[in-house]
């Protein structure tokens, strides 16, 4: 008999494990598929068709969902203080479980268009893994129920499901709660009643001023019955994904506009950074720690270094399994982007000397280098490992490994936009030295 309480299942709830296996079963069902197929579609019966279709359509959909929410989350959402940490704890299952449920139902369509078995063998492990996931999920956000006195209520379990797998936006608007900008909140009357859903560590580290806390909802109903029906409420959580379960509950309940606070309370302290206002909609801690801003680079480092190295052992072993057809020209075409990447990441390298770093926040003895090839170019080093690693592709002619060339070239873009915001507060002679220099490119 398994034991829920032991170490390593608390171990599973914190580890990313989970999602790594998910991930990587995706991409073996993606390899098998191509090796199988080539992904050449097959003629279908009807309902083979309309079960594709049925399949395609909403991973599509939550695809481009998912994906926004990632990058509204790497564009806009720094370290805003020395507690940032409880962001990536709290928000990162809920951020990332729609991107695989995605995976999930498009590679289902996908084994089912293609007639793939082994694609279709790989897919019942992927499928496993993700429903292991969701109840490892389940049962943290149990456990947390339990410790706010939420024993014995399960209403709410459903819902949470639902978030999980299609979205928090998805399911407020469909129960009749309605999202709400973090930008128009003070668009809200002011005798709004404002329920915080978090944990207490949590309401008290930055609430809105006029806030209730109520734990996971913890006693938000009993509260609800001597109010009346018509008043406006606005729940609120750290990053918009514990509080639509309640907004949901609360409509159920009678209150007729009800609504959620998108991306939740962390979102609206980098708003509201360095302002100070009164009222029930004000933060109790509107500013947030420039000494730590760098930290929240480094899941996009990881995330590019990740991605490489999947490039690196995918293009080479693609190559051989598929024994792809590679032309002379394609090969030296190749090898001239990546001797060309590689000379301009070593005379990056050699610019930037001691100042050189992974990640993104300054060294405290550093200095901005504006000298060598940073005299025309801001970002050279990404640029230089982008053609390399294009080089590298087209030399092996790989097709796997262009989308991953592709999402670790965006997250470079990121990493860059936001870069510079960091360097520019450190180096005021920064601005000047953006005018007359391009991003990636010479003049560009």
């Amino acid at each position: 008999m398994v034991n829920n309480s032991s170490p390593i299942w608390e171990r599973l709830e914190e580890s990313r494990l989970p999602s790594v296996a998910a991930y990587l079963a995706a991409m073996a069902v993606v390899v098998a598929t191509g090796l199988q197929t080539g992904f050449n579609g097959r003629q279908l019966a009807t309902y083979e068709v309309v079960a594709a279709l049925l399949l395609a359509i909403p991973a599509g959909f939550l695809l481009f969902v998912s994906l926004a929410d990632l990058l509204c989350y790497f564009i806009f959402i720094p370290s805003i203080t020395h507690d940032g940490h409880l962001f990536s704890a709290v928000h990162g299952s809920h951020l990332i479980h729609p991107l695989t449920t995605s995976l999930v139902l498009g590679l289902a369509g996908l084994c089912i268009f293609t007639g793939s078995t082994l694609g279709g063998a790989m897919w019942l492990v992927l499928a496993a893994v993700f429903l292991f996931q969701t109840w490892l999920i389940l049962r943290k956000v149990r456990k947390d129920h339990l410790m706010n006195g939420l024993d014995g209520e399960r209403s709410g379990t459903f819902l949470l499901v639902l978030n999980l797998i299609f979205g928090t936006e998805i399911v407020t608007v469909a129960a009749g709660a309605k999202p709400l900008a973090p930008w128009r909140i003070d668009t809200l009357p002011e005798d709004t009643w404002i329920v915080d859903v978090r944990t207490k560590p949590e309401f008290y580290w930055n609430r809105l001023q006029g806030a209730e806390s109520f734990p996971w909802g913890a006693g938000v109903i009993e509260a609800a019955k001597d109010m009346p029906r018509d008043r406006p409420v606005l729940v609120t959580c750290l990053s918009g994904h514990r509080s639509p379960t309640v907004a949901v509950m609360l409509r159920k309940v009678g209150f007729k506009t009800v609504y959620n606070l998108n991306w939740g309370l962390l979102y609206l302290i980098l708003l509201e950074r360095g302002r100070k206002k009164d009222g029930p909609f004000a933060l109790t801690r509107p500013h947030r720690d420039p000494g730590r801003r760098g930290e929240d680079l480094r899941g996009i480092s990881i995330g590019y270094v990740t991605l490489q190295a999947l490039i690196l052992i995918i293009s080479p072993l693609e190559n051989a399994l598929r024994q792809v057809a590679v032309s002379s020209a394609q090969q030296i075409v190749g090898a001239v982007l990546g001797l060309a990447g590689l000379t301009a990441a070593i005379m990056s390298y050699r610019a930037l000397g001691r100042n050189f770093r992974v990640f993104a926040a300054p060294r405290r003895s550093g200095s901005l280098v504006t000298t060598g090839i940073y005299a025309s170019v801001r970002h050279p080093m990404y640029s230089a490992v982008i053609a390399m690693f294009s080089g590298y592709i087209i030399f092996f002619g790989s097709l796997v490994s262009v989308p991953l060339w592709l999402a670790f070239s965006t997250l470079y873009v990121i990493k860059a936009l936001k870069e510079e915001r960091i360097i520019a507060d450190r180096f005021p002679e920064y601005g000047e030295y953006r005018k007359h220099t391009g991003r990636f490119l010479p003049f560009l």
